[in-house]
């Protein structure tokens, strides 16, 4: 059995790999440059770990499986592997922690006077300080509810926060992806109420936060939309951690400068690179980061070693891509 490695892990992790069985081959081709899976033309791989597939597979009767090192799979919706009979899974729930602590982070961040630094700088005790704004007792609108958003969540009611789960299934509680143990909310117990996408719109007036941790299809592409955005409170800060097209960013642009929004942290956008000249980089009340919040191979690593293990035992395997929902 023949398995390409085209994705970035730990050595010993390959080590760990070719242990799990003497008949299995792996193929370590991330150094090589000249490697290109989309033509990649080889009658005996069976498995490839990697994030892009062949385009024409019948250059690869033998591959049955494509496990991706994102979380989201809509680089491949263009011409969707799982619709050909191959199977893919992605990689779910290996940037949870990182890309929750990211939205904890930042949340804290926005909550903090913003004076201090230049008081600092200034060599300045100032006669008052400010208060501070509490997370505690707040609201947090969650928009998708998979593993990240579960981990938003535990680390969001730490704090005392209530926790509201908008996610297209609202009846569908149990997280059956990959999670690091001890962390997310595999039984869905943490929201205070779940409610569909069609209920979007009324929900977000109750938030004092919302976050985006929903993957990109056809079906969430748009989702927050200018009437989602108007619905919120002018208090109200937008956290996006999953993908710009989710939102009408124009709309948003506009609130912001408007005054109807208080502020918005985004780590992604609807085009990527940011260019030089974006009005994202000097919009009022706006962070911008680099699509950096789940930038960590921490876990990935385990869980290609667990889908492999899976695979040759003949076992289900983790975070398969529902072929009908596309992620």
């Amino acid at each position: 059995m023949r398995l390409l490695l085209d994705a970035e892990i730990q050595p010993e992790t390959v080590e760990r790999i070719r242990a799990l069985s003497p008949d299995l081959e792996v193929a370590d081709v991330t150094g090589d440059d000249a490697f290109d899976p989309e033509t990649l033309t080889d009658p005996d791989v069976e498995i490839l770990v990697g994030d892009r597939a062949p385009v024409d597979l019948t250059r690869v009767p033998s591959l049955r499986w494509l496990q991706v090192s994102s979380a989201g799979v809509d680089h491949l919706a263009a011409d969707p592997p799982w619709r050909k009979g191959l199977a893919v899974t992605n990689a779910r729930g290996v940037f949870s922690i990182p890309m929750a602590e990211y939205v904890s982070g930042m949340l804290l961040r926005v909550s903090q006077p913003s004076g201090w630094a230049v008081d600092q700088a200034a060599h300045r005790w100032p006669a008052k300080s400010p208060l501070v704004s509490l997370v505690r007792g707040r609201t947090a609108v969650l928009v998708g509810y998979g593993s990240i958003g579960r981990e938003v969540a535990r680390q969001l009611s730490a704090f005392g926060m209530r926790i509201l789960a908008v996610k297209p299934r609202p009846d569908v509680r149990h997280d059956t992806s990959y999670r690091v143990p001890g962390t997310g909310d595999p039984d869905g117990s943490i929201p205070e109420r779940f409610v569909g996408v069609e209920e979007l719109t009324a929900t977000v007036g109750s938030a004092d936060v919302v976050v985006l941790t929903l993957p990109l299809t056809d079906a969430s592409r748009g989702i927050i939309s200018a009437d989602v955005i108007a619905a919120m409170r002018p208090s109200s800060w937008l956290i996006n951690v999953s993908r710009g097209a989710l939102v009408d960013e124009r709309a948003l642009l506009d609130a912001l400068r408007g005054g109807r929004l208080a502020g918005a942290v985004l780590d992604v956008f609807g085009e990527e690179p940011l260019p030089r000249d974006s009005p994202w980089w000097d919009a009022p009340n706006v962070i911008v980061t680099p699509h950096a919040s789940g930038m960590s191979h921490r876990f990935f690593d385990e869980l290609v070693v667990e889908n492999v293990r899976r695979y040759l035992a003949g076992t289900p395997l983790l975070n398969q891509v529902d072929p009908e929902r596309g992620y």
